[in-house]
Order: C-alpha cells, then structure tokens, then sequence
C-alpha cells in the first residue's frame, strides 16, 4: 500500500500584522490542516520548521501550536516536526518528551541518525518511514569568529554550504530499498524564489545550499524556511510548500497550500497541492480618498493592477493615498475603510527643485518660511500644522523675551 503524508511549514504562529492580532487566522488554517489530514487518511504529517514567529513566544501562541500538533495527531498520522530559524530551539527540545506521549516527534537540533536525527515510524498497513530530520542550522556553528577574519565572505559560504552537504549525506545514509524515506529539512536551497515575508539575513548566499547537495536517494524533500510554494529542479523531489497564511503584503497573490504525497519504496514521489481556505487575504489599495470614498459607496475603486480581491473577503488592508500629507489622513482612510486597513502610506507629488530646502538660500528667512518650505518639500499640505508650529515658536520666544514678528 502506498504511504500518504502531508507537508506543510512556516506557520508563525503569533506574528501580527502591523500590531493586528492573527491568532484566530492561525487557529483556523491548522484546524483546516488538520482536518485535510483526517480527510485523506494521511500515514505522516511533517512540519518543516518555524511553528512560532519569534524565539520568545506568548502563552497564547504556544497553546496554539501545541493543540494544533497535537490535533493532527489524533488523526491517526504520526507527526514529526523540526525547529525552524525562528523557533527557540532548547525551548522545543524542552517539551519534545511530553509532545511524544501523543506521537509527536520533535526535532528541535541537527542530531547524529541514532540519537534522534532520523525519525523511523510506520504507515498504517505497517510499511517502514524512515524520516531524516535537519532542523535550521545556524552558520554561528559553523563558522567561527576566525574564520570571519581570516577568510572571504566566499569562503565562509562555501564552508557553510560543505557542512551542510556533509549533514545531508550523513542523515541520509540510513535509507533504505524497502522503506519510504524523507527528508525534512529547514533551510535555503540556492536559486529558490521567496515568498517575501522572510528574515531576509538567512535568504543571502552565506546561508544557501545547492539544489546538488541533496542525495538522489531522497523519496520525498519537505522543505521549509521559503513562503513561496515550489518544486526546487534537482535529482531529488525538494519542495517547499509555503506558509499557511499569506504573512505579508509581499505575499499578497500568493495561494497557500499543504502538499499531500504519495510514496512508495523505489517509485517517484506524486505530490498534489491541497489549497487552504482559511485567513484573511492581504491586499494593497492605490487612490485618492475620492476613490476610497467611492469604493466605500460600493463603487469600483481603479487600481494599479493589484486586484480588489473578492467581495465579502474582509481582507486585511495596505493603502497607498495619491495625495499630499497631512494630519489625520489615516484616520481619514480607516473611517472609509474601515478597520481592516492596517498601513497607510502616500504617494505624494515630487517636490520640484525649487521648493528643495537645500537648494534654497537659509539667510534672512524666518523659521516659519524655512518650516513652510520643508513642508512642500515632503509634499505635506496642510494648514494646521504651520499654524501649530507659528504657535509654538511665539511661545518659545516670548518665553525667552524675544517679541515676536
């Protein structure tokens, strides 16, 4: 009988957008997971890395994860999980041996393949898999302070990225004929597209390995670390299958999905995106508040191409105003759309070269002038704060005994 698994990674469970809470979106996508699991009768489920979104996490984001791991659990399906780089890896290894009483396997730190880096488990009709685990591995372990300052940043990298391929061939030596065998690993394989709500600093060259590092004799690559869902070209079948949520405002077209496998010993691995329902969308408006004004009258706001998502879809808001600043102007744009904006941004005219201040002569010019000036400059328009700003600098100088113009 073949083995069915299901991959999915990159849940960050408690990153907010913008200050916005996502915890009952978060809730909502592993429960769906979850239940994707239940409906395909899956034998593994394999997490690939970053359950939270920070090393310190809250109560709150731990009772998600830990119930959502639990609740795939219950499925049937063995779990296994890996620490991603944004996971606080003692942490996990903490409460590995109690998330193991209910079948939740946990690898929180690269291991030798007997002491816990390859997870050996079976399908429901009995058929060995055999799971090679290589959580984030940090190139502070790799490379020393010495090496930094003795060697080329290209050499570092290729340091880091011959270590890695030595960890690879390691875990993967265990393999066998006659089993399923996976990799789960969290890391960043060089020439992939990311999702664009990574760290951006384990997205550089110093932190890639190459698609060749991985042995062919791989069955299955659950990848993690990229938010983007891909097929990686390679001997082996890499794939990452993305964040659960769209994370960021550079996820915005992406579609999420988890990846249901299946495998048998010695055949190509068929892999099926399964899409996911659950969370709100992300989506970037581009106006003038009359557009916004009109959108809120429920006519259709003209945008840059962006798309205007699907009606009833609630999604959470980035607003870039065609307009020039000026005091209240989010508020403005909220009481039109409402709470889900979360980023308000203006696209103002271009300042032309006269209005530059440091292009103007300072001398014998007031500081309401100079202050004035300024303000056109950043393309801000608005009264109240140059009367403000005339206000307070009367009281300065009076304070100070100086009259005023």
């Amino acid at each position: 009988m073949p083995v069915k698994l299901l991959h999915t990674s990159d849940w960050h469970v408690g990153k907010t957008l913008r200050g916005a809470s996502r915890a009952d979106e978060h809730r909502a996508v592993l429960d769906e997971i979850a239940a994707i699991a239940a409906g395909e009768d899956v034998d593994v489920v394999v997490v690939a890395g970053d359950l939270f979104d920070t090393a310190a996490p809250t109560p709150e984001s731990e009772e998600i994860v830990y119930r959502a791991l639990l609740g795939l659990s219950r499925t049937g399906a063995s779990v296994v999980v890996i620490a991603g780089n944004h996971d606080n890896a003692r942490g996990l290894r903490a409460v590995a041996p109690l998330l193991a009483l209910g079948n939740v396997h946990l690898v929180a730190e690269p291991c030798r393949p007997d002491d816990g880096g390859v997870v050996s488990v079976t399908s429901r009709d009995g058929t060995p898999v055999h799971i090679a685990a290589l959580p984030f591995v940090s190139k502070r372990g790799i490379v020393r302070a010495a090496d930094v300052m003795a060697l080329e940043a290209f050499d570092n990298a290729q340091r880091y990225s011959d270590r890695m391929r030595a960890l690879l061939d390691a875990l993967c030596t265990t393999f066998r004929d006659d089993a399923v065998n996976v990799l789960a690993a969290h890391t960043f394989v060089l020439g992939a597209r990311a999702g664009g709500g990574e760290r951006p600093a384990h997205l550089v060259d110093e932190y890639a390995v190459t698609a060749p590092s991985f042995p062919p004799s791989i069955g299955y690559g659950a990848l993690g670390h990229l938010h983007r869902a891909q097929r990686i070209p390679a001997g082996a079948p890499l794939h990452y299958c993305g964040s659960p949520l769209q994370l960021d405002f550079g996820e915005s077209e992406h579609a999420k999905q988890v990846n249901v496998v299946t495998l048998e010993p010695g055949t190509p691995a068929d892999v099926r995106a399964v899409p996911l329902r659950s969370g709100r969308p992300l989506r970037t408006l581009i106006g003038t508040l009359d557009d916004f004004a009109a959108r809120a009258e429920g006519a259709q706001l003209v945008l840059d191409g962006l798309g205007d998502g699907e009606p009833g879809d609630d999604p959470w808001l980035r607003v870039i105003v065609r307009s020039s600043a000026r005091a209240g102007l989010a508020e403005d744009v909220r009481a039109l759309l409402g709470p889900r904006v979360v980023e308000v941004r203006i696209d103002a005219p271009a300042a032309s070269a006269r209005s530059r201040p440091d292009l103007l002569d300072h001398r014998h010019r007031s500081p309401q002038d100079l202050f004035s000036q300024y303000l056109a400059a950043q393309g801000f328009d608005d009264d109240r704060v140059t009367n403000l700003f005339a206000e307070l600098l009367d009281a300065e100088l009076v304070d100070e005994g100086v009259p005023s113009a």
